[in-house]
């Protein structure tokens, strides 16, 4: 109100006060409250919103004692206003939970009704439900209680008393909110027309209000995210130019909303975009690409599966684009490099598109820095990942047919292979890891020089496999199927005769209920149809 209407206010209660001193009215007090809540509301609370927190509600009975569909809560401000929460499931311990919010101006009656209501269909209610309970208070009352969350008890049903509890967690003026709700307009009206004027108007609007939320002002990230964003949008196309600005400012405000903070994940994405475009239209400098990587990391686990921001923050835009940048980028062999790699292989789950490229980068790194540094270290993650490229291409080529991807495989075995000293314990994995691959290959294009490699290669890996290892009877069956294979070539009764005895020996050895009794059974039966 302007300060006229202030002294409007405040002359019509000296004049009611001065009138009731000549003749007192039946009940003073409760009209001398209604004109100083009258007063208080006037001056402090005009122009003004409010964020109100429905957080749950305990010891809820229907009066009509029927079985409810669902709990909601009703905020009446006046005949015209009523704003309801979502309808919320009652528990056996009769308590509902809602974490609704709703934003309120305070340029309204000063007093309002609260009320919980239950509904009776989840589908399409009839009416607005029963009530279970009211309360009447006041914007003013509601404040004093501060930021933290209040309990309100209403009037006992069937001998218990309905609790709710609240919060008010901010208060806005409304000269900063009218500027920001004018510049989402102008911002919303620049994307759809591109009309450059529109997105100048939108960061006038946004920086009066920045200019009002000072460090220190609880709503100072909100006020600097819009226009910061509107910065961005303009820079992306090429209407504005300073990125630099940007960039910076985003992460302030990542850094004003730590973990934990309910707009920590939707930070981390503004400047994980930022730092994208920058990357494209700077020449692909691969510092920006870097530092996305790193915050991708971080996005994805505080955003639950099937949320928008998910969708988005890990789709071609985002975690997907960082992920196929990093790989079109050459290897380094430095320390940072390597981070960079095994964060790029984290983000890539299994069956993910990019993995494969992944692995191949990250061991591409690790040998660089074997050959400059030679740790051991690296040696063996370096075969590692030789040999989980290698096996996920074997596997792609059996569902693909593409040869491309089991001559690879191949290549990356026998790296991993040549990277394996002869003391190595881990020799024996790659000497069957490289005859299966030759055996897939020979099976798809009949090729005998794989075959007969394959055959070398699995008989070196059973000499260094010890009785009772858990894989010995796997290659002992492994190796009597590729001698089958080459006995229909080469009908030499040795290789028949020592593939059957290959299978005899774990059906011997083994319990009837062991794993592996079916495969022996299998090549056993392959090797005698085979002769």
């Amino acid at each position: 109100m302007s300060s006229v209407m202030g002294n409007r206010t405040l002359s019509l209660e000296l004049m009611r006060v001065s009138y009731y001193s000549f003749y007192p009215p039946p009940n003073p007090p409760s009209t001398l409250l209604l004109f100083l809540r009258c007063i208080t509301m006037s001056v402090s609370l005009e122009g003004r919103y409010i964020k109100l927190e429905v957080i749950g509600a305990q010891n809820v009975r229907v009066p009509s004692l029927r079985i409810p569909a669902g709990i909601h809560i009703s905020i009446i401000v006046d005949s015209t206003r009523c704003c309801k929460s979502a309808i919320g499931v009652l528990s056996s311990d009769e308590s509902v939970a809602w974490s609704n919010t709703v934003t309120l101006s305070l340029d309204v009656s000063p007093d309002f009704l609260i009320e919980i209501r239950a509904s009776f269909e989840f589908d399409w209610m009839l009416g607005n439900g029963e009530v279970v309970g009211q309360f009447e208070t006041s914007w003013g009352a509601l404040l004093d209680r501060g930021n933290e969350p209040f309990e309100i008890s209403f009037p006992p049903v069937h001998g218990v008393r309905p609790s709710l509890m609240l919060k008010a967690t901010s208060i806005t003026e409304c000269e900063i909110a009218r500027e920001t709700d004018a510049g989402h307009e102008r911002f919303a009206t620049y994307v759809t027309s591109g009309i450059v004027s529109q997105l100048s108007d939108a960061l006038h609007h946004f920086q009066s209000t920045l200019d009002q939320c000072l460090v220190g002002h609880p709503d100072r990230t909100g006020s600097l995210t819009n226009p910061v964003w509107a910065c961005l949008e303009g820079y992306t196309r090429s209407d504005l130019q300073d990125i630099e600005s940007v960039t910076s400012l985003f992460r302030e405000a990542l850094g004003s909303r730590p973990l934990g903070h309910p707009d920590h994940p939707l930070s981390i994405y503004h400047l994980v975009k930022a730092l994208i475009w920058r990357f494209s239209k700077e020449n692909f400098t691969a510092v920006y690409i870097h530092e996305s990587t790193q915050l991708c990391c971080k996005i994805l686990p505080v955003c639950p599966e099937g949320t928008y921001l998910r969708s988005i923050a890990a789709g071609k835009t985002g975690v997907d684009y960082v992920i196929g940048q990093c790989n079109k980028l050459e290897a380094e062999g430095s320390d940072e490099g390597i981070h960079i790699r095994r964060v790029i292989l984290e983000l890539c789950p299994l069956c993910n598109k990019h993995r494969l490229k992944a692995f191949g980068r990250l061991g591409r790194a690790l040998s660089l820095r074997f050959e400059h540094h030679g740790s051991a270290d690296d040696l063996d993650e370096c075969t590692q990942c030789c040999h989980s490229l290698g096996t996920a291409l074997s596997t792609r080529f059996n569902h693909g047919g593409d040869v491309n991807d089991i001559n690879r495989a191949i290549s990356l075995h026998r790296e991993a292979l040549t990277l394996c000293s002869p003391g190595d314990p881990y020799r024996d994995y790659r000497l069957n890891n490289l005859a299966v691959a030759l055996k897939i290959r020979y099976d798809k294009l009949d090729v005998s020089e794989d075959l007969n490699e394959a055959i070398d290669l699995f008989q070196d890996s059973l000499q260094l496999t010890q009785h009772g290892h858990p894989h010995c009877y796997q290659r002992l069956c492994s190796l009597s199927s590729a001698l089958s294979s080459r006995f229909t070539q080469t009908q030499k009764n040795e290789d028949v005769e020592e593939a059957i005895r290959l299978c005899q020996d774990p059906l011997e050895a083994l319990p009837s209920l062991h794993p592996d009794i079916f495969s022996s059974y299998i090549r056993l039966q392959e090797a005698y149809f085979s002769h």
